[in-house]
């Protein structure tokens, strides 16, 4: 699944819920690595119509040893808190996808 985007969304019910952290178990391997993160619509809002508290979604390129089968979201940096009842969706065909780099000459002057 080289380059393939996807996106995970869903509905943290904790009223402290801020952000949701995305992670993926590497094929063959015990741990798990962050991919990505996003924020909440946090409790204390006043979200337009359509949109609740606690609502997330987060778009990130999914590394090429994980599947979408590994993908788990919690609601906490440690990864102890994980939420349920989440949508994970590819968003679009696997193009090739490579961050682009930075050289020397296109960083900002000093």
């Amino acid at each position: 699944m080289n380059g393939t985007f996807f996106s995970v969304s869903g509905l943290d019910p904790h009223d402290s819920a801020d952000i949701a952290f995305v992670w993926c178990r590497p094929h063959g391997q015990d741990g798990r690595i962050l991919v990505g993160s996003g924020h909440v619509v946090p409790a204390a809002s006043n979200p337009p119509p359509g949109i609740q508290a606690g609502q997330f979604c987060v778009v990130f390129p999914l590394p090429n040893d994980c599947s979408a089968d590994s993908i788990v979201v919690t609601g906490d940096r440690d990864g102890k808190v994980v939420l349920s009842d989440i949508t994970i969706k590819q968003c679009s065909p696997s193009v090739g996808y490579r961050p682009a780099a930075i050289s020397a000459s296109a960083a900002p002057a000093a």
